[in-house]
């Protein structure tokens, strides 16, 4: 690749200019700041140290590219030479320092992330910025329920609060430290491939022939899920809240509709900004133009689970009625993925690594979503959809309502709450 000279010398080294626009101060008083004494030449920790502290200063400096840099310092010039002529050069700007003889700029948790940083990844030869950048909120967690954390203050109109804080990671040098980290360390981003519903009812189709040999609650329970997952578009970690007790109650009303017999799926689990646990309730149509038969194998799931006495609670659950984590459901997926690379070479290239390409957390989702608007759902369908999803991640609180009330907001919007999974 053919890089340009300045290019070439990105994060490697300062410029004139960087400590106009990004709060410096050397190597050297970082240490002292950071250790109370001199470095120490023959100890290898400090040499570390310098190094580290060497690394964070260049990044927080790269935060900002080479034209803003030199457009800041051509302007300081062309205003230092008017001041000078009206003769208060020596006004015009704050003094530069010094700074405080502590740790005030959070070089501390930096260095931290940046040695962090080095460690093996398990995509590439080092960990990704999202990994390394949890740190700086655990360091603010931890320094705002510290002594020093209280001392605070907090400005609040109506509903909304703006607290300043004198936490280090949220110092202006950290904020560019941070942002020059990612630029340097960028993203690598190794999303699950997408399930193709052709892949699904193949998957399906072995699940149905093992039941019918030889019925039982594991294959009820990986037909559930598989269906379940891909017909709503949830995620693995989404598809673990589902709940039976919400499900028995509306099953006879929802299965009997006149016009759209459908299954309720309810999800039950703690929400941002929600007191206690909440249901969200999703239908989805008992049988889909393409395939997909939700209500066969929710009501094999819950037939399995009468005939043990079990009426509520979790559907994909531990032995002992806790939730079951959806990775733990991964390795049969895998095993079902390769079962249809042997069968279906067309379907799925024999080529393709299904253990590193196919994942419960993402693979449903994304196929579910591509495969309703290959068929021509609109956006709004597919927002609607996720409209559960939406709410939570906003922040807002779903007002506090009984599973029934819940149950008939849904049926007053049933139709265009089961168009999503009219195009499966």
């Amino acid at each position: 690749m053919v890089q340009d000279e300045e290019d070439a010398q990105r994060f490697l080294q300062a410029r004139d200019g960087d400590n106009l626009v990004t709060p410096f101060q050397c190597d050297h008083c970082h240490f002292m700041n950071i250790m109370k004494r001199e470095p120490l030449d023959e100890l290898a920790s400090d040499v570390r140290l310098m190094k580290c502290i060497r690394r964070v200063n260049l990044d927080a400096f790269w935060s900002r590219e080479p034209g803003t840099v030199r457009g800041v310092l051509e302007e300081m010039k062309r205003g230092l030479g008017i001041a000078s002529q009206l003769g208060f050069a020596h006004a015009l700007f704050p003094p530069r320092g010094p700074f405080p003889r502590e740790d005030t700029m959070g070089m501390g948790a930096a260095v931290v992330i940046v040695q962090r940083s080095l460690a093996k990844g398990r995509y590439g030869a080092n960990v990704q910025y999202e990994t390394v950048r949890k740190f700086r909120a655990a360091a603010s967690n931890i320094f705002h329920s510290s002594v020093a954390g209280q001392d605070v203050v907090v400005m609040a109109k109506e509903t909304r609060k703006l607290v300043a804080t004198k936490c280090p990671t949220y110092s202006e040098f950290f904020e560019r430290f941070n942002k020059g980290l990612h630029k340097r360390m960028g993203d690598v981003v190794r999303p699950d491939r997408a399930l193709s519903l052709a892949i699904l009812l193949e998957i399906l189709k072995n699940l149905e022939l093992e039941w019918s040999e030889l019925p039982s609650l594991e294959l009820a329970l990986e037909g559930a899920f598989y269906t379940i997952a891909f017909g709503l578009a949830l995620r693995g970690e989404e598809v673990e809240m589902v709940e039976m007790r919400g499900i028995r109650r509306h099953w006879d009303q929802a299965i009997s509709h006149e016009e759209h017999p459908h299954v309720v799926i309810a999800l039950l689990g703690r929400f941002k900004n929600e007191t206690g646990e909440a249901y969200h309730l999703m239908p989805m149509l008992s049988r889909t133009p393409r395939g997909l038969k939700p209500a066969v194998w929710v009501n094999r799931v819950l037939e399995c689970y009468a005939e043990r006495n079990i009426m509520s609670g979790y559907m994909f659950r531990n032995a002992n009625g806790t939730k079951l984590k959806a990775k733990l459901m991964e390795p049969r997926f895998h095993d079902r993925l390769a079962q249809v690379q042997r069968q279906c070479p067309h379907l799925l290239d024999p080529e393709v690594d299904v253990v590193e390409e196919y994942g419960v957390s993402r693979s449903f989702r994304r196929g579910g979503t591509s495969e309703a608007t290959n068929n021509g759902a609109l956006p709004h369908v597919v927002e609607l959809n996720g409209r559960w999803r939406k709410v939570n991640q906003s922040g807002a609180s779903r007002p506090s309502i009984t599973i029934r009330e819940h149950y008939i907001d849904v049926r007053l919007t049933l139709k265009p709450l089961l168009a999503f999974t009219s195009y499966l």
